[in-house]
């Protein structure tokens, strides 16, 4: 019996301190005296989003909307974890860029000593990615983008036989656009050129392992005991294949050092200031991490749009054949630089369906905001809500119609610098920005050139989410009637 009342005066106890943690760490705006959405008891303010009954981008936009205007920031919570969410157009300004070397950080979990490929880009912070990021800039000049269009050009073709010749079918062009945005990845960032893709595939598919969310938070929280622990973010049997293929395509590519430069490998070994090899190929995972969910269901949502509003289709067909006949039928960096309404397209497209939902930055140090009392503290995690500002109706007029011409020339000039995002922006912004739009243009002309999309029966209308992901994906796959144009 008194064993008993030991065992459960102890669990008392323990569910009393558990209480007592959880209590103050929900109460932390509280104290700080900032305005913030009042917290459900473990949940904070995304009950619902764990257990994938909405999207994190739809929490985030109901408290946008809610507190928009009332200051430049309001408190929130995921789950215990304090954030701070950015209202103020100007205020997202100052962090992306005049002041970004307050923001320098994301806070993502990483263990370079334990899992090599996470010192990537990405996930690092500090020293390490200031020295990183300075090596990276010159990878990723204009002159080395346009090196790559030849081989992004001859990957965009094998689309073609992936349609075939049928003159009208119904595609899953979710998996059309997926082989098309793996090639990229397999070819371009881990250099295995028209190799066959289906191991690497099955990797791509499989690297998170045994994710638990629960894992990932702690380990975000808790980063020095997750690094003690030897914590993995992914699969280890996935992260040996990439780093393998990535070392040995190296190999080979310096047997075969005078072939022209078609990889960012190759790029990254060629620099003034060269990585080591393993440094190299977390960088190529970090591409593969970042860029081929996101480009793919871009290249997805935009088919999708255009089926939908075949005047706009027809448009950008028209320009996309008028463009290739002057230049030869050949996709140059001027040819894609004429292509003004079809990538006013795209741009529609990431506003509308924003793949990053929001950005991630952590106080390096304390910021005061100019003329008010508001501060964010030095550790404070901040989101930019881009999705919220994307379908903002004070930014953008009837923000759930698809409309192209919002990002002519003058209706940019319009609007606040801050208020289109798609890849971020700045210091800590996507570096391979520039190659990703490529990567899309020239998607889109293969895609476009010489076939029509409608919606059929199997079409999703309206478009739903996946809420089970972070960043925005179709719930389910995107099908389409596609005919052939002659």
């Amino acid at each position: 019996m008194d064993l008993i009342h030991r065992a459960l005066l102890t669990a008392l106890g323990a569910v009393s301190v558990f209480y007592a943690l959880v209590k103050i760490s929900l109460g932390y705006w509280k104290r700080r005296g900032i305005l913030h959405e009042k917290p459900k008891f473990l949940w904070g303010n995304i009950k619902g989003v764990v257990n994938g009954k909405r999207h994190a981008q739809d929490a985030l936009r109901e408290i946008y909307a809610a507190y928009k205007g009332k200051a430049p920031f309001v408190g929130f919570y995921a789950c215990l974890k304090p954030f701070i969410l950015v209202l103020d157009l100007k205020l997202v300004h100052q962090i992306i860029f005049t002041d970004a070397g307050h923001f320098t950080s994301r806070g993502l979990y990483s263990n370079p000593s334990g899992e090599p490929l996470s010192a990537n880009l990405l996930q690092l912070d500090g020293h390490k990615w200031r020295s990183l990021h300075a090596k990276s800039a010159e990878v990723f000049t204009p002159t080395n983008m346009h090196k790559l269009l030849p081989t992004l050009t001859q990957i965009s073709a094998r689309i073609q036989c992936d349609l075939g010749k049928e003159n009208q079918q119904t595609r899953n062009i979710s998996e059309l656009v997926g082989v098309y945005s793996m090639d990229v990845m397999a070819s371009m960032a881990f250099g295995l050129g028209g190799q066959d893709h289906q191991e690497f595939a099955k990797w791509t598919r499989n690297y998170w392992g045994g994710f638990k969310l629960w894992q990932a938070y702690l380990a975000l929280e808790f980063p020095l005991i997750a690094r003690l622990l030897q914590y993995k973010s992914y699969a280890e049997p996935a992260m040996a294949y990439f780093q393998k293929v990535a070392l040995s395509q190296m190999q080979e590519h310096r047997r075969r050092d005078r072939q022209p430069l078609q990889t960012f490998l190759q790029l990254y070994s060629n620099a003034d200031q060269p990585l080591d090899d393993v440094k190299i190929a977390a960088q190529a995972f970090g591409f593969l991490l970042a860029g081929l969910g996101p480009l793919k269901a871009t290249l997805g949502f935009c088919l999708y749009e255009l089926a939908r509003h075949p005047e706009l289709q027809d448009r950008c067909r028209l320009e996309i054949r008028k463009t290739l006949e002057q230049h030869s039928g050949q996709v140059t960096p001027e040819c894609l630089r004429e292509l003004k309404f079809t990538k006013q397209v795209l741009n529609e497209t990431l506003r509308l369906h924003t793949p990053y939902p929001f950005l991630l930055r952590r106080a390096t140090k304390e910021f005061e905001l100019s003329g008010s009392v508001f501060v964010i503290a030095r550790g404070n995690s901040v989101l930019i809500p881009t999705a919220a500002i994307h379908r903002d109706p004070e930014v953008y007029e009837e923000p759930e119609r698809f409309d192209p011409d919002r990002f002519e020339e003058e209706a940019k000039r319009s609007r606040p610098p801050a208020a289109f995002l798609p890849f971020g922006d700045g210091l800590r912004g996507c570096i391979a920005a520039r190659f990703a739009e490529q990567q899309l243009l020239v998607g889109l002309v293969a895609l476009l050139k010489d076939h029509r999309y409608a919606p059929c029966a199997e079409t999703t209308i309206p478009m739903e989410y996946d809420n089970r992901r972070l960043l925005l994906m179709p719930k389910s796959d995107i099908k389409l009637s596609v005919e052939r144009v002659d």
